[in-house]
């Protein structure tokens, strides 16, 4: 992976290129403190993944993304920033940012959001790869739908297998409910179960209870990582959209053994999440 940095701190953009470089896979193709710098590399370099500090002098790093995605070329970015206000870093996501890591960093933190942009962008190459064998012969427009919607179930997989959940007795159910959502562009209760699954009414009930022993591992899992990373966004926001942060808290509160019982999981709240997440 190609690696850009850019970040008014020296020693930031230091540490970030030693933990990049750590990784033989992994090439720092450029470092700044300067934002049309970082734009000017940016439409000369083939960048991966872009390491952009929010505060910077000229223009702060939201407006940074925003011109260089303008400008037609998208590589992933991960931004940086001392404790900012909830709306700017809304802000940051809503225009494009894979990941948030608020300053002092975390090294452990760094290394996990860096592995995981990673996994995403090698799993999109390949879904991309695949596209090009079978749509020779599709027009331009089906290329662009057929790839959309193929890619917002490819990082469904992706926030499934984050999740610990692929490999469950639901697994395929859940799959198959997903992808549905994504094709018709529909949330949860607009999905009919009996006609997707072939039902009638106690299959369906059955079909939940597979779905729902899935999701509660998958709860399990991810309250695991928000002891192991506290502090992590990305677990955090997943915490809340997949399940409701309370469920989560009181499932580590379970593993603690603080409390009898974990968190609660809501079918409905998960699946319009996990649109939502992609």
């Amino acid at each position: 992976m190609n690696f850009y940095i850019i970040d008014n701190d020296s020693k930031i953009i230091h540490l970030l290129s030693n933990i990049i470089e750590n990784d033989f896979n992994n090439t720092v193709v450029g470092t700044t403190s300067n934002p049309q710098q970082a734009y000017d590399d940016a439409m000369r370099l083939g960048i991966d993944i872009m390491f952009v500090d929010y505060a910077m002098p000229q223009m702060d790093g939201v407006s940074l993304i925003q011109k260089i995605q303008d400008s037609h070329h998208y590589p992933h970015f991960i931004m940086t920033a001392q404790a900012i206000l909830p709306s700017v870093k809304t802000s940051a996501y809503q225009h494009g940012i894979d990941f948030f890591i608020e300053k002092p960093l975390n090294i452990a933190e760094v290394k996990t959001v860096i592995k995981l942009a990673a996994q995403n962008i090698n799993m999109s190459n390949r879904l991309l790869q695949v596209l090009d064998l079978v749509s020779g012969a599709a027009t331009n427009n089906n290329t662009v739908t057929i790839s959309g919607k193929n890619k917002k179930k490819e990082q469904a997989q992706s926030i499934l297998r984050f999740l610990g959940i692929t490999a469950g007795n639901g697994a395929s159910d859940i799959t198959k409910v997903i992808n549905m959502m994504i094709e018709r562009e529909i949330n949860f209760d607009q999905v009919s179960f009996e006609r997707l699954f072939q039902c009638d009414s106690h299959g369906k009930k059955i079909i939940f209870q597979r779905i729902r022993r899935d999701i509660k591992a998958g709860l399990n899992n991810l309250a695991h990582m928000c002891m192991d990373y506290p502090e992590n966004d990305i677990i955090l926001e997943y915490a809340n959209n997949l399940y409701e942060y309370k469920n989560a808290h009181n499932e580590m509160s379970f593993i603690k053994g603080d409390k009898k019982s974990g968190g609660q999981v809501s079918l409905k709240h998960f699946f319009n999440g996990l649109i939502q997440e992609i």
